[in-house]
């Protein structure tokens, strides 16, 4: 008998742990990649014609193709650009409720 469960990844090795990634927004939906996994979608982005479908997987190991006109951006994610993001609308709301009157009524 075969015991299946040697193949499995161990509990603590899930592709979930990466902290800095990239994002690839697509008209339907946003993939997170690994960083090598974006050179590759931007170069084929960068080469002279236009590229038909692009394949690639995200971190979490599923594949993906795409037409390439459906790509609309690639953007890094790292642990400190999220908390700055989270600083600056935190910060935004706190404006905000400071210059809202507690009498005013809106309607």
């Amino acid at each position: 008998m075969v015991n299946r469960l040697q193949n499995l990844p161990a509990a603590g090795e899930e592709a979930t742990k990466y902290t800095d990634y990239y994002e690839v927004e697509a008209l339907c939906d946003t993939y997170i990649v690994e960083l090598a996994t974006a050179l590759v979608i931007e170069r084929c982005l960068d080469m002279s014609g236009e590229p038909g479908w692009i394949e690639f997987r995200d971190v979490f190991g599923a594949r993906h193709r795409l037409m390439a006109n459906s790509i609309r951006r690639i953007t890094e994610s790292t642990r400190e650009t999220r908390a700055a993001l989270r600083a600056f609308a935190r910060a935004r709301r706190n404006e905000e409720r400071e210059g809202e009157d507690p009498f005013e009524m809106n309607f």
